[in-house]
């Protein structure tokens, strides 16, 4: 088989799961989309400090809000879902922080507490970078992006939101 073919029916398998799904996940992967495009470009071409600001209220990097009770926790599974297909459909394109920012502002929009974390390693980061940071977005106990890479960075600070913010 060519490439064009294999790549028409890759396409075409994509668009019948996509077709498939219910409208509450259609409606979810697009406002997935339009946010990892935001803060995509707004992580390439703004600096970090004219946007760190929209995070929210800065904590300690070990905060963890416990008063939050009776989290959603299907419509955070189903964020982290949406999340990671769209970003798995654009082959890994987006980082953490783009990740961590565009799960952050649906949770802000749909009321629920949040906090995204900004972390190091105290070691090297990957290609012998020598900051190795990593960002995850958590509400409450729950991390909803970001949890697998999480492990060996040390928090440094977590933007946290509430509805009432």
């Amino acid at each position: 088989m060519t490439r064009p073919a294999k790549m028409r029916r890759l396409v075409i398998r994509r668009i019948r799961n996509f077709l498939g799904l219910a409208r509450s996940r259609k409606r979810l992967l697009a406002e997935v989309t339009i946010e990892l495009l935001r803060a995509s470009w707004t992580v390439r071409r703004r600096p970090f400090q004219t946007y760190v600001t929209s995070f929210g209220n800065p904590k300690p990097g070990d905060f963890v809000d416990d008063s939050l009770e009776n989290l959603p926790v299907g419509q955070l599974r189903d964020l982290h879902w949406a999340l990671t297909r769209v970003n798995r459909v654009a082959r890994g394109r987006f980082t953490c922080l783009m990740l961590a920012m565009a799960g952050k502002r649906v949770l802000n929009r749909r009321g629920v507490p949040n906090s995204l974390v900004l972390a190091a390693r105290p070691d090297r980061g990957a290609d012998n970078d020598p900051f190795g940071a990593h960002s995850w977005l958590r509400s409450g106990q729950y991390v909803v992006i970001g949890a697998e890479e999480s492990v060996g960075h040390i928090p440094l600070v977590s933007y946290h939101s509430t509805p009432l913010d």
